[in-house]
């Protein structure tokens, strides 16, 4: 039977180990609606690793109400955007750590996680890209700084938050989240929320490929419009 306490270790272990730098990790339990259990979860917020980013994830098991021990020797991790998860098994603890490493140095995510984990690496370089590259002198981006405001917060309600330095002078809030439809909607879609001054303007896109010129695109509109009235 293995203890949480061997978990957390694990955890621990793990990032030391990898030798990377994370934003943050919180632990918490939460009481399911069915079963004699509680869950552990661990939700990891901007990691980023030698080779791979990894902007959120969580490890879920299951343990006993006691918080001692765990009852089963799985867990799930959060694998997608709006709680897509995958399960894995282990025989121990030093499987365990095996398992959680090989998902982190694999980058065994999905595409929209991904999408979001290859922007953080380098988001200031990115978005300046899209501004030379549509010729948008005025504005020159400083610092882009991933700020998760609810880090425990249910995976249908995560949003993606970013506040965007440009010009060392202004300041712009961005959050970023996946639509919840209803099944018989296939196209996924994605909402946007720019917050600069007094004005939010959200904007919806059925894709969050070619994130950066999205991105910079509307950023340098709102700009124009606030400061030269565009």
């Amino acid at each position: 039977m293995i203890k949480i306490s061997e978990i957390e270790q694990v955890f621990k272990d793990t990032f030391e180990s990898e030798d990377g730098v994370v934003n943050s990790v919180e632990t918490i339990y939460e009481t399911p609606k069915h079963g004699e259990f509680l869950k552990l979860i661990i939700s990891i917020q901007g990691l980023a690793v030698e080779d791979v980013s990894i902007i959120h994830t969580k490890f879920i098991f299951k343990v006993d109400k006691e918080k001692r021990n765990l009852i089963e020797d799985s867990f799930i991790y959060l694998y997608d955007i709006n709680c897509v998860y995958h399960k894995m098994e282990f025989d121990n603890v030093i499987d365990l750590k095996k398992k959680i490493e090989d998902i982190i140095d694999s980058n065994d995510f999905g595409e929209d996680m991904q999408i979001l984990s290859d922007f953080i690496e380098a988001p200031a370089m990115f978005l300046n890209y899209y501004m030379r590259r549509a010729k948008i002198t005025d504005y020159s981006v400083f610092d882009v700084e991933y700020q998760p405001k609810f880090k425990t917060q249910p995976c249908d309600k995560t949003t993606f938050d970013f506040k965007i330095n440009i010009n060392n002078n202004y300041n712009i809030d961005l959050s970023i989240s996946k639509i919840d439809r209803d099944e018989e909607v296939e196209l996924d879609s994605y909402k946007f929320q720019f917050k600069f001054m007094d004005e939010i303007q959200t904007i919806e896109s059925d894709t969050l490929k070619n994130l950066h010129f999205f991105i910079g695109d509307n950023v340098a509109k709102l700009l124009d419009r606030k400061l030269k009235n565009k």
